[in-house]
């Protein structure tokens, strides 16, 4: 279930006694729900029995009383594995089964993934005991790397199945372990936590079960003077600008490091400023041992004294992005309103000239917060600059069949793995333009279809004389006995008009027509964005049967010959 439904029921399992955490869970859930769909929206927190674990996830439906949208599975080491940690603690005894114990529940929350629930799981605290002295040396080091050992672990059991994880950990220590915790509630009722930290750690649960299928930003668009450094550098000049490790200069410093983290991470970069290209061309060239940034770190650049929403749009046409997945960061408030009133889609952010506040502005960059990155993220920029000099290629090209040619180009088609099911629903989540039905799937919806016998998901890779595109398709069919159901068929606009999309179809008919099916089916919905192949199915041959469906007899044409189709065995 897609966070669209207004009405969410989640499933909660912990291992300590969670009921003060559902209030706030609850509000924080429906309040972004909210801010989505524009109405109320209600939830409901399902509490499993107290410290059943393993049991829940073993079997969700037998703890909850009815089916679930989401489900959260809180826990603590020092309740799950009590004896085992203790012994461990007193006796200095081998941890290795303890770390196997650990790796096992990871495999459990994957399995319960696996099964078409989104889940969201925590990463436990370090443990700690009323009876130990948490600055005592002898233990609180042992501790620290005997929690590391447990994490890697819980991780390595879950792989790469789509869980969603908090923090726990993370969370205790900014808020601090003694304001956390709460020893006599905890002994009384098994409640480990204040009632200040319960809303704290309630609010980020119920963040995290809202992201859940919703897009994270693609575009960070930064203004350069003020923003990337201090000072105007057409007055002040390349050299006169703060930029460095002395302060102020390491706040500006401090800001593009957070940005080169985010575009590590799958964002993309984009420089929007007024200013004369020369002036900060100067800057690249004459403070890059100050910079973090470089020219090559900006998917796209636009330095001119033309409007900066303007700029802002030309560069979502240029890189074929929606306006609603740019934020704009800048320091002028004239700027800032402009591209709020004009692009309401584009998130907008201040920069102060404060430079604490400069240093940790990206540290406040909650829509990141529990994204899910794959390869193709991490590789984004470097993508888009190839995809430039492919550009450059076909403004070159006689025509633009000569220019495929020239392209050598690849597909690798193949059914995806647990490995890919992050990407495969990422794109499916995102894709418009090119997306013939436009049905919406979370992670574990996806892994789902790729386990289910009765449904054959692909997925495409592409590549060509200039590089790779990464995972840039999808289809998910119906395999019925004498007719395959096309359900769902995207791609990215970025291979699109390049036979990817007549190679992936023919690779289906081919598979069809191998099992004894005679017929193929395909379907358009129409959407305010995929107008563009409304007719893609009858520009191949098949023909409308009403209703948004098209039936071709199996086989169909070839992919086109510009094309290498490959296929995994």
């Amino acid at each position: 279930m897609t966070v669209t439904d207004p009405s969410t029921v989640v499933g909660l399992t912990a291992s300590f006694t969670p009921q003060p955490l559902v209030r706030p869970l609850r509000a924080a859930l429906e309040s972004a729900l909210e801010s989505v769909l524009g109405d109320s929206a209600t939830a409901e927190v399902l509490v499993a029995d107290f410290n059943q674990v393993h049991q829940t996830l073993l079997d969700p439906a037998s703890s909850f009383e009815k089916p679930l949208d989401r489900l959260l599975v809180l826990w603590r080491i020092e309740d799950v594995f009590s004896a085992a940690v203790t012994i461990w603690v007193i006796e200095s005894g081998d941890a290795s089964a303890l770390v196997a114990d650990v790796r096992q529940l990871g495999a459990l929350v994957a399995q319960a993934a696996a099964a078409g629930v989104p889940v969201v799981a925590t990463i436990p605290p370090v443990p700690e005991f009323s009876w130990l002295d948490p600055l005592d040396t002898r233990t609180s080091v042992r501790l620290t790397v005997l929690h590391g050992q447990l994490v890697a672990a819980f991780v390595d059991g879950i792989g790469q199945a789509p869980v969603t994880l908090v923090d726990l950990a993370a969370l205790q220590r900014q808020h601090g372990s003694a304001r956390a915790h709460d020893t006599r509630n905890d002994l009384m009722y098994h409640q480990p936590y204040t009632s200040e930290f319960a809303k704290v750690l309630g609010t980020l649960l119920g963040e995290a079960l809202a992201q859940l299928g919703r897009p994270t930003p693609k575009v960070l668009a930064v203004d350069a003077d003020n923003t990337l450094w201090g000072g105007i550098v057409g007055e002040d000049g390349a050299d006169g600008i703060l930029i460095g490790d002395s302060f102020p200069g390491n706040g500006f410093r401090a800001l593009q490091q957070g940005l080169a983290y985010q575009a590590a991470n799958g964002a993309l970069l984009a420089m929007v400023s007024k200013n004369n290209e020369q002036d900060v061309e100067e800057v690249f060239d004459n403070r890059s041992g100050d910079m973090v940034l470089g020219r090559s770190s900006f998917a796209a650049k636009r330095v001119d004294w033309n409007s900066k929403a303007d700029n802002i749009a030309a560069i979502a046409a240029e890189l074929n992005l929606g306006i609603d997945s740019f934020v704009f960061i800048d320091d002028n408030d004239v700027e800032l309103d402009e591209v709020r009133q004009r692009l309401s889609g584009v998130e907008v952010v201040k920069v102060t000239d404060e430079a604490s506040e400069i240093a940790e502005l990206t540290a406040g960059f909650k829509a990141f917060r529990f994204a899910r990155v794959s390869q193709e993220d991490r590789e984004r920029t470097a993508m888009m600059q190839i995809e430039a000099d492919r550009k450059s290629a076909a403004s070159g090209a006689l025509s633009h069949e000569d220019f495929l040619r020239s392209l050598e180009l690849t597909v690798r088609v193949f059914e995806p793995t647990e490995a890919h099911v992050g990407r495969v629903a990422q794109l499916i989540n995102k894709t418009n333009q090119f997306n013939l039905t436009t049905i919406r799937r979370d992670e574990a919806e996806v892994a789902a279809l790729v386990a289910d016998g009765t449904h054959r998901v692909y997925a495409a890779e592409v590549s060509d004389r200039f590089g790779g595109y990464g995972l840039v398709a999808v289809a998910i069919v119906e395999t019925g006995a004498e007719r395959w159901d096309v359900d769902t068929f995207l791609m990215s606009c970025r291979v699109l008009r390049r036979g990817v999309e007549d190679a992936i179809l023919a690779c289906i008919a081919e598979d069809a027509a191998a099992v004894g099916a005679t017929a193929l089916r395909g379907r358009y919905v129409p959407s305010a964005k995929n107008v563009q192949v409304a007719d893609f199915y009858t520009e191949r041959g098949f023909s409308s049967s009403g209703e948004g469906q098209y039936d071709a007899v199996l086989p169909i044409a070839p992919a086109a010959d510009h094309v290498t189709v490959l296929r995994d065995a």
